[in-house]
């Protein structure tokens, strides 16, 4: 495999991993897939967030499925006011402004997700 098909696969299965979100009035929350069988073997590896004016996203982060998996959640735009509530196990995260990121990494079922970075406004 050549170089630029090596870059060309790798792009393309991120994009395949790729979840965005956009809310609306029935689509307030949303809980990721792991990767592991009762996600299909589906794996949620960047997720990217829209809001829409007064629809707020309620977001579950699941267990991870192996040590080293890495989440990396996006809010891309916002409309009004709204905020982007994040569940990881064990605490919580609020975005409340627009270009809020959160770079997750799973450790593993004893110590649980571990923020990276964020930055939450």
């Amino acid at each position: 495999m050549s170089k630029g098909n090596w870059f060309e696969t790798r792009r393309g299965a991120h994009d395949l991993r790729t979840k965005e979100i956009t809310t609306s009035s029935t689509l307030t929350s949303y809980t990721t897939r792991a990767g592991g069988a009762s996600d299909n073997f589906i794996e949620d590896r960047v997720v990217e967030i829209t809001t829409t004016d007064g629809n707020n996203l309620a977001l579950t982060v699941t267990n991870g499925t192996y040590p080293g998996q890495r989440l990396l959640i996006t809010w891309l735009s916002k409309a009004g006011s709204e905020t982007v509530t994040i569940t990881i196990t064990g605490e919580a995260l609020t975005f409340t402004g627009e270009d809020a990121y959160a770079s997750l990494e799973w450790i593993d079922s004893t110590n649980g997700w571990r923020i990276l970075d964020n930055d939450t406004d």
